[in-house]
């Protein structure tokens, strides 16, 4: 009996030992988890470090890259250029304030749950800022490219021109949003992975609330910035500003003034005039932006749109004279002169002018569309 005892002591201390031994390995592979759960969440939190990092020094080159092209392309336009500063900076401050909200020490006090809560107020975040921060650029694009392409674009082609513009960015906006968030995902994905009790949906703090009120503010500003600049320094229409007026010449008349003469000034020679086509018309339509009152130095422009025999003219003289200026002659009096970059096709050309009142503007125009 005594033997038998002694048997089942022994089994019982053996049978004690291989639970100690074997629950030595599952603490020690906890162990080896826990650090490999670790290394792979530090390894996606250390990317927003290196990316701070990588900020530091793109911004400061954007920003000496963009005033250098102001300047070689708009001759040191002031104006624009403190718009590139601003929002540069802008954009510089925001990052770097959504990005320093994911920190490691959350990760190294072993708190998975305020980390995990981190990473998805990012996300938030960075939504919010992806949708504000391309605006003022596409609004600045879309001026650069009507005055580059003319702006006589019918309303099919403006459309497309906006769709193709906008579609860029949605793009764009989507891939940086992915790609910006991709590490952040990861970070939650590990963290739900290993600790289910973490899952919870995260509520903006007062902080970030108040942020992201002031990033909207700022940015919206930002829009107004961009446009005034487009509408201004680019010519663009200004509709709060007044309304659009046009000048039709009638399908039947086909009399002309024969005054109207567009010259290449670097060849000091005629380029385009109604004597030229045989004593035809130029002039098809002329469309103008005015202004609700006169204030005796508004500066608004006409778009003069020329007949489909002129306009033929009209694109092999600018394709010609594409670098080169020219200049248009109403009774012999210079009107206008322009910097020829490309061959327009479209049929069009600008004036901007100086009106002192609504009266001398509509004799002006009227004595456009008998051209």
């Amino acid at each position: 009996m005594e033997n038998q005892n002694n048997n089942n002591l022994s089994e019982l201390d053996q049978l004690k030992a291989q639970y100690e031994t074997l629950k030595e390995r599952f603490e020690q592979q906890e162990i080896i988890n826990d650090r490999l759960l670790k290394s792979s969440i530090k390894s996606s939190t250390d990317y927003y470090t290196r990316f701070r990092r990588r900020q530091l020094i793109l911004y400061p080159l954007f920003v000496v890259i963009g005033l250098l092209f102001i300047k070689w392309y708009q001759d040191a336009n002031l104006s624009l250029m403190l718009f590139w500063i601003t929002w540069l900076s802008v954009c510089f401050v925001v990052e770097l304030w959504t990005t320093k909200r994911i920190q490691s020490k959350a990760l190294e006090n072993n708190d998975l749950l305020t980390l995990s809560n981190q990473a998805r107020s990012f996300k938030k975040l960075s939504s919010v800022y992806i949708v504000q921060y391309p605006i003022p650029a596409l609004i600045l694009i879309l001026g650069f490219l009507l005055s580059v392409m003319g702006y006589g674009l019918n309303a099919g082609s403006l459309i497309i021109l906006i769709g193709a513009v906008f579609a860029l960015f949605v793009g764009v906006a989507i891939a940086e949003y992915r790609y910006k968030t991709k590490h952040c995902d990861d970070i939650i994905r590990q963290i739900e992975a290993s600790a289910p009790d973490t899952v919870k949906k995260t509520k903006l703090d007062k902080k970030q609330k108040w942020f992201i009120a002031a990033m909207i503010i700022v940015f919206l500003s930002l829009d107004i910035w961009a446009y005034m600049i487009t509408a201004s320094f680019l010519n663009l229409p200004r509709p709060w500003f007044g309304t659009r007026v046009e000048y039709v010449r009638t399908p039947d008349n086909f009399s002309t003034e024969n005054k109207l003469e567009i010259w290449e000034t670097e060849a000091d020679t005629v380029a385009i005039s109604s004597a030229m086509m045989g004593e035809k018309p130029l002039v098809q339509k002329v469309e103008v932006f005015r202004p609700h009152i006169y204030t005796g130095s508004d500066s608004l422009y006409l778009i003069v749109h020329l007949t489909p025999e002129a306009s033929k003219l009209w694109y092999q003289f600018t394709s010609a004279a594409a670098g080169h200026h020219a200049a248009l002659y109403l009774d012999g009096v210079q009107i206008q002169d322009w910097l020829v970059k490309c061959g327009i096709e479209n049929g069009t050309f600008f004036i901007m002018k100086e009106w002192s009142s609504k009266e001398e503007q509509e004799k002006f125009c009227e004595r456009l569309i008998r051209q």
